[in-house]
């Protein structure tokens, strides 16, 4: 499974999570603690939001812990909302298209966890997807189509509706084909200004899911503001970090989080 981390509050440099952390995400890239794939290596992606309204992109296929351009842009791009993600892939090509996240317009996505069968029901499940958000489909993998199916089921309007919708329709298709793989999701979805992240599974063991406050490295950080939302904590601080119960969603905004449940 992938591991990813999304950050928001006062500006950083990317390097501050992705690398200068004791379980950073690059060190969870070779050797996560929370998941049953502990390498990560079938590349990575950042998405950095800035002045413009769409967020900046990088990604590439190489393994996260020894790609020397993430590691040295890192130390220079500083932002105040940030995604970073690094894949395991399970079932689909390793390539550029199919890096975390994925961008629409203002909006960024990732995802940790798979659709059952995915191969077996790409196609059914991709014809559940409008002809204009189909346009934007680059690549092959099950998270991308989820997120396109949010969109079609009104996600700009309404993320927790939106994605609970496409949620339903997946688990319908894989019913109806009595799949025995199970759907799991750990994703995060952001518009630039608010960041919201689902867990939610059909067999109860959806990937690991965490909010807190580490040490950003950062002076002026306001008191108990939450920053940082993540597949597994960062530090061994166990205190300032919350971990989030099935079928459950996050809603983060200035730095407060609201904790409800998914209603599938």
């Amino acid at each position: 499974m992938c591991r990813w981390v999304a950050y928001a509050g006062n500006k950083i440099y990317l390097e501050n999570l992705l690398f200068l952390q004791k379980n950073s995400l690059i060190s969870q890239s070779l050797k996560a603690t929370k998941s049953i794939l502990t390498t990560n290596g079938d590349g990575f992606g950042v998405a950095w939001y800035g002045d413009r309204k769409s967020p900046g992109v990088f990604k590439d296929i190489l393994p996260a812990w020894n790609d020397d351009n993430l590691r040295e842009i890192s130390k220079h791009i500083k932002s105040d909302l940030f995604f970073a993600h690094v894949r395991a892939a399970t079932g689909t090509s390793v390539s550029r298209t199919n890096c975390h996240p994925y961008v629409y317009e203002n909006w960024s996505f990732m995802h940790n966890g798979h659709i059952g069968d995915w191969l077996l029901h790409r196609r059914e499940i991709e014809s559940l997807i409008s002809e204009e958000f189909y346009a934007h489909r680059h690549g092959t993998t099950d998270s991308e189509a989820l997120f396109l199916l949010a969109l079609t089921m009104g996600l700009l309007d309404d993320p927790i509706k939106g994605m609970s919708l496409a949620i339903e329709k997946i688990q319908t298709i894989l019913k109806h084909h009595k799949s025995s793989d199970p759907l799991r999701i750990s994703a995060a979805l952001s518009d630039g200004k608010s960041i919201w992240a689902y867990r939610y599974s059909s067999d109860h063991s959806s990937p690991s899911l965490f909010y807190g406050t580490p040490d950003t490295h950062e002076k002026h950080v306001k008191p108990g503001a939450v920053s940082t939302i993540a597949s597994e904590p960062f530090d061994d601080h166990l205190e300032h970090w919350h971990e989030v119960s099935e079928s459950s969603y996050i809603h983060w905004i200035e730095g407060k989080v609201v904790v409800k449940e998914l209603i599938i």
